[in-house]
């Protein structure tokens, strides 16, 4: 009741002050429309993460950052991944991309995102509902899109980081850059290693009898290296190396008849991204964007009988090649109309092999696709956009199935924004997008924890959402509500077998989702800054009996709530608390047919930051850290019990 009340007061105040406040810098931003010469304008709020912002986070992997987007709750799996729930929507409905490349792995259409660095990113923007038709196929809950550092300074420039935590907690990156000309070049390398972390004091299983988590070692190196080429503002051109490496235990589930022994000793990704803009007049009244990406992903997952790790009873060993392309052209025509035409798609070959098959291998193909073209309409009052497009999925070869699952789907964006005046706009966004099911649902069994349901349908979204967006001079406030169907919803469900309870994925006929959401930040004072995100969220599927919206679903809080504040003691002095809430949700627990009430919990971190300017250009930053200061026992999964209070110590030189 407390932590609700400061929660409601600190509301209260914000509403109070946010009109007396002037200009300052801020730790994140709600976008408003920019018309540049990118892949998309959007006049959607974009919730955008800049390099200060991700800096003070101190994190190590993009997962981590997911505590603080509105709307998002980050979940770790029983399968040790790490992931982002938007809107209760699930992970596989969220698009990622990084520098114009689809980072999901498609196979399964996600990715471990506690395996993804931070040291070579700039900044993240995220986009919630159905989005441009742009982005491509399958994603209809919205999309993350990170964007790589771009150095425009003919001076060497970069950063050093070093962090230190308990159980031999490290990180080390280095990041640099120069402009050469009309040459431009990046160059990050990072490391992460643990060898454990520690549970809270409240925890106590005999399955996990020290204060240590079993199994949840991690090391991931990652590197990556970009070249930027500009030829007399016409062309621009960057080619990208990526390479990431890691090993890491799964800490097994706790409290369920068959927990999951697991270790990975290869999860490694190489890749290659060409991204680049091509006008064809000196005004750039057209032009074309254009990405190009080709990576492969080899994964190998070792089963161990017990917790004792030492006789293996199951190997599966995966190898992906993906290429992925996306062309957008752009025309201007007159001074208030833009059209665009667009064409994205991948291909993904997928191959797999088991211990106890005696590595025979089989292959999967699927080939997604998506066309569409959006019009856009700006004058300035008043903005709209309309797009439509065709999506497509084939899968020549399923494996040991017959099933070609050929499948297309038509997809619809609108989006308004009308500015009454300066400060104030109004938005009103609707949209219709489909997604195919991965060839993981329609037909892995999860190495015998999942029964085969190859005739899954694509899951289709009717998105709705109106919104107020408040300017002031120290900050944003924007509020919205929003209301979701989704047709033959993917799920899963709890089946009893012969060999006891296995889930199962099935479409559900409808899906309905509405919620509310408030955010804002600003600057108190000069030595104050503070930030705000409300969430409330109901999410239930159709009862086949009464046609009601009652049937629970799992893993869709009701209330997502985070606050920060910074304090600026001194010039160089200042601290940070990061304060965030989950609660009311649901989830299967192994062992119970029914869905299980998750505790609610409550998270608090502290930051003490001191900066040394040593010379215009080089400063030295020093802090500490106390994540879950109060060492609260919470958990985003049934079984699986998160970290308890973290120390760390780091540095941050920049040049």
């Amino acid at each position: 009741m407390r932590f609700k009340s400061f929660v409601v007061v600190l509301a209260l105040i914000q509403s109070f002050v946010v009109a007396q406040q002037k200009d300052s810098v801020k730790t994140y931003d709600l976008d408003e429309v920019t018309v540049e010469s990118s892949f998309t304008i959007e006049p959607k709020p974009i919730v955008k993460f800049d390099q200060k912002f991700l800096s003070s986070l101190d994190v190590r992997s993009i997962f981590e950052v997911g505590y603080f987007m509105p709307s998002i709750k980050p979940q770790t799996n029983s399968r040790g991944e790490s992931l982002f729930y938007i809107r209760g929507s699930s992970e596989r409905q969220l698009g990622l991309f990084f520098d114009g490349a689809f980072v999901n792995i498609p196979w399964d259409n996600r990715i471990d995102l506690s395996l993804l660095p931070t040291a070579s990113l700039s900044e993240l923007k995220i986009i919630k509902g159905i989005p441009s038709i742009i982005y491509g196929a399958n994603n209809i809950a919205g999309v993350i899109i990170g964007t790589s550092r771009n150095y425009q300074t003919s001076k060497l420039s970069g950063k050093v980081s070093a962090q230190f935590g308990d159980y031999n907690q490290r990180k080390f990156s280095l990041s640099l850059g120069q402009k050469i000309n009309d040459f431009s070049f990046m160059f990050s390398v990072s490391h992460y290693n643990r060898d454990s972390y520690v549970l809270p004091k409240d925890f106590e299983s005999p399955e996990n009898s020290f204060k240590q988590r079993i199994n949840s070692y991690q090391q991931t190196d990652g590197l990556f290296a970009k070249i930027g080429y500009n030829y007399q503002k016409l062309s621009n051109i960057q080619t990208s190396f990526q390479y990431l490496n890691s090993v890491k235990g799964v800490p097994p589930e706790i409290d369920v008849a068959k927990p999951r022994y697991w270790q990975y000793p290869v999860w490694n990704k190489v890749g290659c991204n060409i991204l680049g803009k091509q006008s064809f007049s000196s005004n750039q009244n057209s032009f074309i964007n254009y990405v190009f990406n080709i990576y492969n992903f080899k994964m190998q997952i070792d089963e161990f009988s017990d917790q004792l790790y030492s006789t293996i009873s199951n190997v599966e060993k995966n190898d992906d090649l993906v290429l992925y392309g996306r062309l957008v052209y752009t025309t201007l025509w007159g001074s208030s109309s833009i059209f665009r035409f667009s064409f994205s798609g991948y291909n993904t070959n997928h191959k797999e092999k088991f211990m106890v098959t005696d590595y025979q291998e089989t292959t999967f193909i699927q080939n997604v696709y998506s066309a569409g073209v959006e019009y856009e309409f700006l004058t300035n009052k008043f903005i709209a956009i309309i797009g439509t497009s065709i999506d497509g999925s084939a899968s020549p070869k399923t494996g040991n199935f017959e099933n070609e699952n050929n499948l297309t789907a038509f997809g619809l964006n609108l989006t308004t924004k009308y500015n009454f005046q300066n400060d104030l706009s109004l938005q009103v966004n609707l949209g219709k997008k489909s997604r195919f099911p991965s060839l993981r649902e329609s037909f892995s069994d999860g190495l015998g924890r999942f029964i085969i349901n190859p005739n899954l349908k694509p899951e289709t979204a009717y998105d709705g959402e109106i919104g107020l967006e408040y300017l002031f001079s120290r900050g944003k406030i924007y509020t919205n509500i929003f209301l979701n169907y989704l047709k033959d919803g993917i799920v899963r469900e709890v089946v009893a077998t012969d060999v006891g309870s296995k889930f199962m994925r099935v479409n559900k006929e409808s899906i309905q989702t509405y919620g509310f959401e408030f955010q804002t930040n600003y600057s108190v004072t000069r030595k104050v800054d503070a930030g705000f995100q409300f969430s409330y969220l109901r999410s239930f599927a159709q009862n086949e009996t009464t046609e009601e919206y009652t049937d629970t679903l799992e893993y869709k809080p009701e209330l997502i709530i985070s606050i920060y504040l910074n304090y600026s003691f001194l010039k160089n002095l200042s601290a940070l608390l990061e304060v965030s809430t989950i609660q009311n949700e649901y989830g299967y627990q192994e062992g119970y047919q029914f869905f299980r009430k998750l505790p609610s919990y409550y998270l608090f971190n502290f930051r003490l930051t001191y900066i040394l300017q040593l010379n215009s250009r080089y400063n030295l930053q020093l802090y500490s850290r106390v994540n879950n200061l109060f060492d609260e026992l919470y958990y985003t999964q049934w079984g699986l019990p998160e970290a308890g209070r973290q120390f760390l110590v780091g540095a941050n030189f920049e040049f």
